[in-house]
């Protein structure tokens, strides 16, 4: 059965944002066992899939399991026809969703046209949407910023033009692409968006809290948020998020350092028993430096995870720091300070 927008995305809940070399199946699953909904791949190429051989890291990305729904594939590429094609080609994976990426910062998407090049060229965007929703037998949204630059700050007229072309929805991360990740994104762009177009809009940008994440429904009256970088330091916020929605009136007692280094132990299992013990153990590197930040003594468990080259190895640094992690919080408590941030 497909799927609608209303079905893929919940005003009660949180969506996970695409990010590469970040949400990968594994953090998929565990974002949405929290309750993250929907979750994206990591973007994937046009024309790496269509160029490419079928066994390459590009066709590895679009891999999922059950649990994850509803899913979305989130593409990027410039050519109208290309998109069309990798569509085309991945539609018998049963995605819930296409998603087509106007919004990647990263210089070497842009060289080729796409991500946030799109924006300024809404000409091919309109194309690339056309083609992309004739194709595709699931609901089709577009993940735009707010502008080139704050110069040409234009997310009005891209997003009615991906609604007029064929999208279901728009993802707004207000943020221009000149800012990259830097500064504050300007949530009022996203009002603005939602008041212009007749399609849901989906908030990005700056949700790093369940207080965030009311005020920004709050101040642009949209019904669906979006969360990224925070949850690559907080995988818990997806939960903070479902509990209060739900009704749940025990108050949410956020992951401390402890925890969250619990939970990479989780995944750094579950990539090993996917992919092999070596490609865990560097893959997890970051996490395990997310996991511990604002944490005292985080600098020198980072160094000693990173040298590090076995999942023994791993654990027992691991062990021994969330003793130290909880010795610290029992401290922080008595004297009434917090010691993590």
């Amino acid at each position: 059965m497909t799927l609608t927008i209303a079905d893929i995305f919940s005003p009660r809940r949180a969506s996970l944002a695409p990010l590469a070399g970040v949400t990968d199946s594994v953090f998929r699953r565990i974002c949405a066992a929290f309750g993250a909904c929907p979750v994206f791949t990591e973007m994937v190429s046009s024309e790496g899939l269509v160029r490419g051989h079928p066994s390459d890291k590009t066709t590895r990305l679009l891999r999922f399991q059950e649990s994850e729904r509803p899913i979305g594939f989130q593409f990027f590429g410039s050519d109208p026809d290309t998109m069309a094609e990798a569509v085309q080609r991945t539609l018998d994976r049963k995605p819930d969703f296409i998603d087509i990426n106007a919004g990647c910062p990263v210089r070497k998407v842009i060289a080729r046209g796409a991500g946030s090049a799109l924006l300024t060229a809404p000409g091919v965007l309109a194309r690339i949407v056309e083609k992309v929703a004739a194709v595709s037998t699931v609901p089709v949204t577009v993940k735009i910023r707010s502008g080139w630059n704050f110069a040409a700050v234009n997310a009005v007229e891209i997003a009615r033009i991906c609604a007029d072309a064929g999208a279901q929805a728009v993802i707004v991360h207000p943020r221009t692409k000149s800012q990259g990740f830097g500064g504050d994104a300007d949530w009022s762009v996203i009002g603005r968006v939602r008041e212009a177009v007749d399609v849901p809009v989906v908030g990005s940008g700056d949700v790093r809290s369940l207080g965030d994440y009311l005020r920004m429904k709050e101040e642009t009256g949209i019904e669906y948020v979006m969360v990224g970088r925070a949850a690559m330091t907080n995988p818990f916020i997806f939960r903070e998020i479902a509990d209060y929605c739900d009704g749940i009136t025990v108050p949410y007692q956020t992951g401390g350092c402890a925890e969250r280094l619990e939970l990479a132990l989780t995944q750094l299992d579950l990539i090993a028993s996917e992919v092999s013990e070596r490609f865990a153990v560097l893959n997890m590197r970051k996490f395990f430096g997310w996991y511990s930040r604002g944490s005292r003594g985080g600098t020198d468990f980072r160094q000693r995870v990173f040298r590090a080259e076995t999942i023994g190895g791993i654990r027992v640094i691991v062990r021994e720091f969330q003793e130290e992690c909880r010795a610290n919080k029992d401290e922080a408590h008595k004297d009434g300070q917090m010691v993590e941030s």
